[in-house]
């Protein structure tokens, strides 16, 4: 892990250079962004991921799932002095990079696929490419819709497919999965430590921090259990465990979000009790003994640093559990988002309005809080009745694999926990708005990674070839 931490930050620095030597040659360069230092770090990202795809390396993986992470960030720190939306080459360079190589790669590589492989591949393509078809928010969406539907993530499939016949493939999910989620951690706790300074409902900032975070945890329901079977597999120091916990308990309170702990906390306990010996449970008392020791100063130096603020606009006069849950629906206006899009869904039940509809026909947002009702509304019965399939035979293949050893049942609860997840809080799966300012995959790549996990720790036969 090390190894990639070095590499990285060495491709990171080779790659400020020449944007530093460039840009002094070529001045003009610096004119996009509404700063200098913005232009000049949005141009070292890209020149980055070029390096990162294309130089050598012996974590290409690594790299290749971390492309859709970093984009994130990118993506925010752009903000909108970059052109933004689903349809900006600013914020799909980085995803066409990647296109270009999985070309390359799929060159030198010959795929052999099964008869259920290769009919999964044609049903995915020929549903999303009408479903975007369809849309009256294809204008908007086009370009991101074909570029992550189409090819993003079909080739990840393959690429996945092609490298989970490695013995080490197991192993190396579990390290660069691991590492993406402390990557994706401390920039979490960045990003809204960034944001607490602003106040107001016309900051972007802090309104990103609610919206985003929340999309983020997801993204760390999939990725907890690659970094417990990490911890397990190298048999870590205990320290380590506490600290992959505390981020994600970190993520929780600072996330604003009131669904989040209510989903989050009881997905902890279960799987942190598959992991846990008896001395690490110790250990990690301690840890909570200490904490609740400083709480009032660690509570204060919050406050000090503008999260109360942020805190109270989610969670005020929610002061116990059962009030918080009773205001969840009520407060968010869920209820209400479910009604317009099971209002759309009736308007065309069989195949809905087509992807991203609903940001155009609902009342503005991107999805309806639901995978649900996004889907009904967007893709009708026919792209509901799809994914559930997919979903199911996904879960089917993480449950094989939970017979061969009892750590992967994680696996099956982190998709159990994302799904819930996904039905209450929001759904997170391509995120591809029309205006917003991050577009991204990062989901449905975290679940294709489950899957051929999963598929290689239970050594499942190819029985369709």
């Amino acid at each position: 892990m090390v190894e990639i931490m070095f590499e990285t930050g060495r491709k990171a620095l080779i790659s400020l250079v020449i944007v530093l030597i460039v840009s002094q040659i070529f001045p003009d360069l610096l004119i996009f962004g509404e700063s200098t230092f913005q232009t000049i770090i949005v141009l070292t990202c890209y020149l980055y991921v070029a390096l990162a795809l294309f130089g050598p390396s012996r974590h290409r993986l690594f790299h290749v799932l971390s492309i859709p992470v970093f984009s994130q960030f990118l993506h925010l720190f752009q903000k909108y002095a970059f052109t933004a939306g689903a349809n900006s080459g600013w914020r799909l360079l980085p995803f066409i990079m990647l296109l270009m190589y999985f070309f390359n790669f799929f060159l030198k590589v010959n795929v052999h696929l099964s008869r259920n492989e290769k009919l999964f591949l044609l049903t995915w393509i020929t549903t999303q490419l009408g479903f975007l078809t369809i849309s009256p928010n294809l204008a908007n969406t086009v370009f991101g819709g074909l570029l992550f539907y189409l090819a993003i993530l079909p080739l990840f499939f393959l690429y996945l497919h092609t490298l989970s016949e490695a013995t080490d493939f197991q192993s190396k999910m579990e390290m660069y999965l691991c590492l993406l989620y402390f990557i994706l951690g401390f920039g979490t706790f960045g990003l809204i430590f960034a944001g607490a300074a602003y106040k107001g409902s016309d900051n972007l900032l802090v309104t990103r921090n609610i919206s985003d975070t929340n999309v983020t945890m997801a993204y760390f329901i999939l990725l907890w259990p690659f970094a417990l079977l990490f911890f397990q597999r190298n048999r870590l120091p205990t320290y380590i465990l506490i600290t992959l916990l505390g981020i994600f308990v970190g993520i929780v309170i600072f996330s604003f979000s009131r669904g989040a702990v209510f989903i989050v906390a009881p997905y902890l306990f279960i799987t942190t009790g598959i992991i846990f010996q008896r001395r690490q449970i110790v250990w990690l008392a301690g840890a909570l003994l200490v904490i609740s020791f400083f709480f009032k100063n660690i509570t204060h130096a919050f406050e000090d640093q503008g999260l109360g603020y942020s805190w109270g606009l989610r969670f005020g006069g929610a002061a116990a559990p059962l009030a918080a849950v009773q205001k969840l629906q009520a407060s968010s206006g869920r209820a209400e988002i479910h009604a317009i899009a099971y209002d759309l869904f009736l308007k065309s039940p069989l195949f809905g309005h087509g992807t991203g509809s609903f940001e155009m026909l609902g009342p503005g947002y991107r999805e309806a809080h639901s995978l649900l009702f996004t889907l009904l509304a967007e893709q009708g019965l026919i792209g509901t009745l799809y994914f559930y399939i997919l979903l199911a035979i996904l879960a089917l293949t993480l449950i094989h694999a939970t017979r061969l050893d009892k750590r992967y049942w994680l696996l099956t609860i982190s998709l159990l926990f994302y799904l819930i997840f996904n039905h209450t809080v929001g759904s997170v799966f391509v995120i591809i708005p029309g205006k917003s300012i991050t577009i991204n995959c990062i989901a449905p790549i975290l679940l294709l990674c489950l899957f051929f996990y999963s598929r290689s720790a239970a050594n499942i036969p190819d029985q369709n070839g």
